[in-house]
């Protein structure tokens, strides 16, 4: 009997979508039945990506990141109820939802209350240590969160640094971490052109507003200086598309942007982990701008630029 499997990841950004894709290629070419529950921001990523897949509406958690990078460490004690209330919702919601689908296996891509007690459960992590200011904190807070998985999967090498250097290695051992290596939806054997039809490729990502801070950002910095570039939005479904002088485009495919990224000299973009790893899969060089207050993101930058 073949597994039936529903996988969600968390709706901060696009980021953790779309490492989710992979897994559910994997799974799909093993014969299983794959459902997907996500927050009806990821619903047109998903319908592009897996149109015949079987897509549920799961609880939001709306995160929307503070403007200013100073206020991030208040922010993220103002965001704790409204977490834990997401996480009991959803927790709940998933509940009524196996007792209907019965469910083999439920995979969760950080989302902090998708697990069921009764079925084998799956966390997705490259997070075993938080980056903020409060480090010690928030590695207890969110093992505390892992003890209701059975295992946990970090997206990185298992060998120090990785990708996500102290983020993925912790101080501390549990047998239930497996590192099963990065995660990326792009081209797993891209063939690399001979010349590069771009200078700079811009990728836009993560939570508003600071998504839209940085595509503003990204367009005054291609305006200025010279030469042949392109811009990707990062809104899938997104219908209008700005005029600008260079190609810009909403959401591209996985096979797109893989072309579009390997036809660039550089690419100008969030440190974002899922970005970091469709990257280092590509071998392209990058310019990383992280978010404002977001320490794990100018950790990863640093991280990267270091090695």
């Amino acid at each position: 009997m073949s597994e039936k499997i529903i996988i969600s990841p968390l709706d901060w950004g696009l980021g953790h979508a779309t490492r989710c894709v992979p897994i559910i290629r994997s799974y799909l070419k093993q014969g299983a039945e794959v459902e997907i529950a996500s927050a009806l921001s990821h619903k047109k990523f998903f319908a592009q990506e897996f149109p015949n897949l079987i897509w549920h509406e799961a609880p939001a958690y709306n995160i929307k990141y503070p403007k200013y990078g100073w206020a991030m460490p208040f922010w993220i004690l103002k965001q704790l109820p409204l977490i834990y209330n997401v996480m009991r919702e959803e927790n709940k919601w998933l509940a009524d939802l196996c007792e209907k689908q019965k469910y083999t296996l439920i995979i969760s891509d950080n989302r902090f209350g998708f697990f069921n007690k009764k079925i084998k459960s799956i966390y997705i992590t490259h997070q075993l240590r938080i980056a903020m200011p409060f480090e010690k904190l928030g590695e207890k807070w969110h093992k505390g969160i892992m003890k209701n998985f059975d295992e946990i999967w970090v997206p990185d090498y298992e060998k120090f640094p990785g990708l996500a250097g102290k983020l993925s290695h912790p101080s501390y051992t549990d047998k239930r971490i497996k590192y099963i290596g990065p995660l990326s939806r792009l081209l797993s054997e891209p063939e690399f052109p001979e010349f590069k039809k771009f200078d700079i490729l811009a990728l836009i990502s993560g939570p508003e507003p600071h998504r839209s801070f940085f595509e503003e950002y990204a367009i005054k910095y291609l305006t200025e200086h010279s030469g042949a570039h392109c811009l990707v939005r990062g809104l899938p479904g997104e219908v209008e598309v700005p005029s600008l002088p260079f190609p810009i485009f909403n959401h591209l495919p996985a096979d797109e942007l893989s072309e579009k990224i390997l036809a660039s000299r550089t690419v100008l973009c969030r440190s974002g982990y899922s970005t970091v790893m469709d990257l280092h899969l590509l071998k392209a060089k990058a310019i990383f701008v992280p978010t404002p207050g977001q320490t794990e993101q100018i950790y990863l930058a640093k991280l990267a630029t270091d090695n």
